[in-house]
């Protein structure tokens, strides 16, 4: 009896080793909008504190890679799942270090995170971290990287962070080279990309207002959630060869910023 017992606990610690990784992209806004200090300290560091937290309680067959974007986005980690690569990269999270042109270039950016989970066979989702989902007039047009998804089975969920009071952000410079913030009133952000990417993609787009709803974020209920949703597959018509050219561009801009970090 014993030796049977014995078999049965091996045979569950065999299947539980044995679950399918799960493949997810976080894209995260490094524009300059994400010093503002309307959350405290600021925008960026509370949407840091809240990644190193998905990233400290991931279960062990999930694998992260990060994408930061502004004008331009750029691969700060590809996908693993070493807890200490992952939040190294997230403390590199920042606006100037990389180059990023002013912006918020969200096709870009969400391109970067597909071009990062090419790889990776199933169960691949993208999680795209912005204080508002704009894009520039000469961004690649947001349904490629919709169709792209959709056609992939990758659902794409936003978590935007936004003040619903007053925002203070960085509006000039100083004679010393120092930002100067300004207080506003709060406008209401523009919601339809968001809705239109989750709408498309099977994902979730979720606002947060303040620090204390921040603080109720539940990175592995949200992903539950977005898994329970069954997906809804488009018959889209993709033009390969320009998308391959795309994913060239992106990955020449990868390499190119990779060097100056080694």
């Amino acid at each position: 009896m014993f030796l049977i017992l014995s078999c049965n606990k091996s045979k569950i610690s065999e299947t539980k080793k044995e679950l399918p990784q799960q493949n997810i992209a976080l894209v995260v806004d490094a524009s300059l909008s994400m010093i503002s200090k309307d959350f405290e300290p600021d925008r960026i560091t509370v949407l840091k504190d809240l990644l190193k937290n998905a990233v400290t309680y991931k279960k062990e067959n999930q694998a992260f890679s990060i994408v930061v974007f502004a004008g331009n986005s750029y691969l700060i980690c590809p996908i693993t799942k070493d807890q200490k690569k992952l939040i190294a990269a997230i403390d590199r999270i920042n606006f100037s270090p990389y180059n990023l042109k002013p912006g918020t270039n969200i096709p870009h950016a969400l391109l970067n995170g597909l071009l990062s989970l090419k790889n990776e066979k199933s169960n691949k989702s993208i999680f795209i971290f912005s204080d508002g989902i704009t894009y520039p007039i000469n961004a690649y047009p947001l349904n490629i990287p919709i169709e792209e998804a959709n056609n992939n089975e990758i659902k794409i969920s936003s978590v935007i962070i936004t003040p619903k009071d007053f925002t203070i952000s960085p509006k000039a410079m100083d004679e010393n080279g120092d930002l100067v913030f300004k207080k506003e009133k709060a406008k209401p952000i523009d919601t339809k990309a968001s809705r239109e990417i989750s709408s498309k993609t099977g994902g979730i787009s979720s606002i947060f207002y303040t620090n204390k709803e921040l603080n109720n974020f539940n990175f592995q209920q949200l992903l539950s959630k977005v898994q329970a949703f069954k997906f809804k597959k488009y018959l889209y018509k993709t033009d390969r060869d320009k998308l391959s050219k795309i994913y060239k561009e992106i990955e020449m801009t990868n390499d190119s910023l990779a060097v100056i970090f080694k």
